[in-house]
């Protein structure tokens, strides 16, 4: 064989980077149309870097069918692989930007919408101007990737990770309670107990139905309500509810974001715990690091009390805090 000859045929049998991301994604999405919208590439680029990863390889990787992918023998293993290769890039990306001394970058966080809108956004003025030198990507879309390469530094959601090159933990507790507001009541009255709720024009958010903790706890409830408006967004729930158009269920903390709002004396309907997440590389990335110890300032229970564990009433908040405060 000649150099050249040699040459050629070292090229040919390269595989291309790109199309090992490209089949991760299929294979841990499940689908094609997934895989597409969590890269921003078209279904036709999928199938055509997938077909050339398989004849480079010399094996078929996925077996196509109308209700999804399924990984072959060779799939399988190739995953195994391609899950160890991501993994390595991820930690040596986050090793060379745990070189840097400041904390001075973009950040890429994670979340849930009425989390960002409530929680997290009133906060960034102050964070920003200790922190000139950070910029922060806030996203609130639920169907993106959680965490991975190219995709968020840190997570606050409700579902805890169990990856093992991730760390996480429980910053709060989400108390779900009964709202609306005083002209409403002043019109329809107020519910008795939970189960009077469904006599009520009843405002939902779509969240609620997707959360295994929250179907656990209110599946009785839930079977009796029809609601009379459904909504992803918390900004158009909380709106909606403290305008008069109904009743809604929503963290205990609507409580202080809208003098409009009555939190109705019933106990909470669900209580969600909020996980705090990030690669644990973070700890030697500042800007990653600074951006989780603000995190965990702002969700602390203690001066927070509506983020505690244990319910506290609405109507105790002041208190709660102000005896935290002789505490410290």
């Amino acid at each position: 064989m000649t150099t050249r000859e040699g040459t050629e045929r070292f090229v040919r049998e390269l595989v291309d980077w790109s199309d090992l991301r490209t089949f991760y994604a299929v294979a841990t999405a499940g689908s094609m149309n997934s895989a597409a919208e969590q890269l921003g590439v078209t279904q036709s680029a999928i199938s055509k870097r997938l077909g050339q990863l398989e004849q480079r390889l010399g094996a078929r990787l996925l077996d196509r069918s109308p209700s999804g992918i399924q990984l072959t023998e060779a799939g399988a293993e190739a995953l195994d692989h391609v899950t160890t290769m991501m993994r390595a890039s991820l930690s040596l990306e986050n090793t060379l930007k745990g070189l840097e001394t400041k904390a001075e970058g973009e950040v890429k966080v994670w979340s849930n919408d009425g989390v960002l809108a409530y929680c997290i956004a009133p906060s960034l003025g102050e964070f920003l101007a200790a922190n000139p030198g950070l910029r922060l990507s806030l996203q609130a879309d639920r169907n993106l990737p959680k965490q991975g390469q190219g995709y968020a530094d840190v997570v606050v959601g409700f579902d805890q990770p169990h990856q093992a090159d991730t760390i996480s933990f429980p910053v709060a507790t989400m108390h779900y309670c009964v709202f609306s507001s005083r002209s409403y009541l002043d019109t329809y009255g107020a519910p008795t107990g939970p189960l009077d709720v469904a006599q009520h024009r009843v405002l939902n958010h779509l969240f609620y139905g997707e959360n295994p903790g929250w179907k656990e706890k209110t599946a009785q409830i839930s079977a009796l309500i029809e609601p009379t408006v459904i909504t992803d967004c918390s900004a158009s729930l909380l709106q909606a509810t403290a305008a008069g158009a109904g009743i809604a269920v929503m963290p205990s903390y609507a409580a202080r974001l809208d003098p409009r709002l009555v939190a109705l004396p019933l106990p909470p309907l669900a209580s969600v715990k909020v996980w705090l997440s990030f690669h644990e590389s973070a700890r030697r990335t500042p800007r990653v690091r600074t951006v989780v110890t603000w995190m965990r300032e702002l969700f602390d229970r203690r001066r927070n009390p509506w983020f505690r564990e244990e319910y506290v009433p609405p109507s105790l908040f002041e208190a709660a805090a102000r005896q935290e405060d002789r505490a410290a």
